[in-house]
């Protein structure tokens, strides 16, 4: 939004910021630590702005220091300064209401999405400073800072070493350097851990194209940081991949996506065939009994094998990995057949990337727009577990012991 030098706009009053974004700030929010940071900041920051537009209004006050006050926003403390006037009329909106201690989160979506929609981090900054937000350059790089930082945490820690499942993908963007666009792979990996949570493993982002020698360094790192028993590992066709995924995780499945699938069946198939070939794939998906969908994954080969030899062959050879997620309760087999948990990340960070101008103005803006997106995800939506996970959990919990017993 352009930003007129001569005038200055007080800043909106934060109750009418509560009415358009309370829903949306509920599905986001940012690790513990990030997330006290922020929020003691900003609405530290916002009661300072409130005073001054206060204090421009009326001329018998003045101001009078600050009070510390502790507050609850959800289940996380934060404590906050409180700026007073002389005379004590003044009490910021921002707020909750006298001799309550929750507080309603309003103030934090607005600087979630002020960071999200922002092109870069000196950006958010630039623009947080002109609406009042903050006066100390320093908090603001330590916000910045501390999402980033976060993001490399998050890369490094320890893992659990039982997954029921783990889901991987890549996605392109691309970054300015200098005055040109180099092109970077985000390598995404997320578990399902045996609570029925979903949480981000590892989240790397790595010059150049996709390639095998870097999914090896993230699938290793995975392995150094303890992960050791996986029951299903969800991934793509990327060329190469799939006998890695075999020999780190030998005791796993190994389901390749189906909606990869589909979308090549697309490519390789005519209009007409395409459309039969995804109404076969349907009844597949939806069948009652692992011997049944491989007898109809058989027919629908037969069917195309004479007019697509080639990828057809390709496909009957890999069988057993399109069709791994069979052998799961029916209740979660659609989320074990796609890499659509990874799509969760990706989609925000493609809102992000559309909102900075179809690129990523730096390496550190990634990162920094990384590690928010990760963070919405695992303190927002994720942050209870799914209906159709938590019906088959004592299932897939079973099926976890079982399988793992046997092989010890």
């Amino acid at each position: 939004m352009a930003t007129n030098s001569k005038k200055r706009l007080p800043p909106p009053a934060v109750s009418e910021v509560a009415q358009n974004d309370v829903d949306r700030l509920l599905q986001n929010g940012l690790a513990d630590f990030t997330l006290r940071e922020l929020l003691g900041l900003l609405i530290s920051s916002a009661g300072l702005a409130e005073r001054q537009v206060y204090l421009e209004k009326t001329d018998h006050d003045r101001p009078n220091g600050f009070y510390d006050r502790g507050l609850q926003v959800g289940t996380i403390p934060v404590e906050v300064r409180v700026p007073r006037s002389r005379n004590g009329e003044f009490r910021p909106a921002s707020l909750p209401e006298p001799y309550r201690r929750g507080y309603s989160e309003e103030v934090q979506s607005l600087l979630l999405g002020l960071l999200g929609s922002s092109r870069s981090i000196h950006a958010a900054k630039d623009a947080l400073q002109k609406m009042g937000l903050s006066q100390s350059q320093q908090d603001l790089d330590s916000v910045a800072t501390a999402l980033m930082e976060e993001l490399d945490l998050r890369n490094s820690r320890p893992l659990d070493p039982d997954m029921l499942a783990v889901f991987v993908d890549g996605k392109y963007v691309e970054l300015r350097d200098g005055d040109k666009l180099r092109s970077a792979c985000i390598y995404l990996v997320v578990g399902l851990g045996r609570d029925g949570k979903k949480r981000v493993l590892s989240c790397i982002a790595k010059a150049g194209r996709e390639n095998l020698e870097d999914w090896k360094s993230v699938l290793r790192g995975l392995i150094e940081r303890g992960l050791r028993r996986v029951m299903i590992f969800i991934q793509d066709d990327f060329s190469g991949l799939l006998p890695i995924s075999q020999s780190l995780f030998p005791n796993a499945d190994v389901q390749l996506c189906a909606v990869h699938m589909q979308r090549n069946a697309k490519t390789h198939l005519s209009k007409t065939d395409a459309a039969e070939f995804q109404q076969r794939w349907r009844a597949i998906r939806s069948s009652w009994d692992v011997e049944v969908g491989n007898r109809q994954f058989e027919d629908l080969c037969d069917r195309f094998a004479k007019t697509y030899p080639t990828w057809i062959g390709d496909l009957r050879k890999k069988r057993p990995h399109y069709l791994a997620f069979l052998n799961f309760p029916e209740s979660i087999r659609r989320s074990f057949s796609t890499t659509n948990v990874v799509e969760a990340v990706n989609g925000q960070l493609e809102i992000m990337r559309r909102n900075s101008g179809g690129y990523f103005h730096s390496e550190d803006t990634l990162k920094f727009k990384l590690g928010l997106a990760v963070s919405s995800l695992e303190n927002g939506r994720w942050r209870t577990v799914a209906r159709t996970i938590a019906v088959a959990l004592p299932q897939l919990n079973a099926m976890f012991q079982s399988r793992f017993e046997e092989i010890r």
